[in-house]
């Protein structure tokens, strides 16, 4: 299990450097060009701040914490959002800043990932196993039991409705990404595709294939792709309900697009627990046949 705890160790030393690396491209050093200057600037800092709590955690990870751990998990789905967000919108940044800041969310996007892999398969042992199965160091923990194994396996599968509800809402949800992106003009021979906040629009269609391509997995039941596709749907809503602020955007139609997808972004978050919640399709039949006979 070390085996499986190491990488993501590794990986968060690495957004920690990319953190303190984005900092000094940002120019946020003493004399450098967003030093104390009292504007949005000013926010770059927070990279600084960012690589100190990840180090922390990363620690407390590689010690064998699973709260650490899963706290890791929601701060991967933060960077995810936060990076490509403050390298567009706040403020203008180099083109070596900008890369270093998508790079980060690559990088926090497969901590996430690798992470959520982790921690499912550390709830497969016994809780009193649980810290030693975390840790980087000490014995392992024995193999769980064969039938939990064949149970997991076995409980793969989601109901129907589910599949059909999730695969639904996010069929709707890239509609509506590609909708705001063909309307804001970004269309071939319209608007100039760029990094800055102008010209990000085109970021849309990004999202519609992230979307399709994870709920192409959670709909077969994946347990993981499910877990994903929760994060990934809030963290839309966060950004379909905010952006239209800090892009001072007035246009009804945009806006309306905005708070579309913000709302159809929830509810393909809340099908997803739900489904999660209601459980496996064969686990349940199997209780309603046992309680009819």
């Amino acid at each position: 299990m070390a085996g499986a705890v190491r990488p993501v160790v590794l990986l968060m030393l690495l957004a920690s450097f990319l953190f303190l690396l984005a900092g000094l491209l940002d120019g946020v050093y003493p004399g450098g060009s967003t030093w104390l200057t009292g504007t949005n600037a000013d926010l770059a800092a927070a990279s600084y701040l960012f690589a100190v709590v990840n180090t922390v955690v990363a620690i407390l990870v590689a010690r064998g914490s699973e709260r650490s751990l899963v706290a890791r998990v929601g701060l991967a789905a933060f960077f995810v959002f936060e990076r490509p967000f403050s390298a567009i919108v706040l403020g203008p940044k180099s083109g070596a800043s900008i890369a270093t800041h998508l790079v980060t969310a690559i990088v926090e996007l497969v901590i996430l990932l690798s992470a959520l892999r982790v921690w499912q398969l550390g709830r497969s042992f016994a809780a009193r196993d649980v810290d030693m199965l975390f840790a980087l160091e000490g014995p392992s923990p024995a193999s769980p039991p064969e039938p939990r194994s064949a149970e997991r396996r076995a409980s793969s599968a989601i109901r129907g409705r589910s599949a059909w509800l999730i695969g639904g809402i996010a069929l709707a949800l890239a509609i509506v990404f590609v909708a705001d992106g063909a309307y804001e003009g970004f269309i071939p021979g319209g608007r100039d595709w760029s990094t800055s906040a102008d010209g990000s629009g085109w970021l849309v269609y990004l999202f519609s294939a992230v979307v399709l391509v994870i709920a192409a997995r959670a709909v077969r039941g994946e347990r993981l792709a499910m877990r994903t596709l929760i994060v990934i749907a809030l963290i839309f809503f966060i950004e379909r309900s905010f952006s239209p602020f800090s892009l001072k955007e007035q246009d009804p139609v945009v806006l309306a697009l905005h708070g579309l997808g913000a709302f159809i972004s929830l509810a393909l978050a809340i099908a997803a627990a739900g489904a999660i919640r209601s459980g496996p399709a064969r686990e349940r039949s199997s209780v309603r046949t046992l309680e009819a006979a």
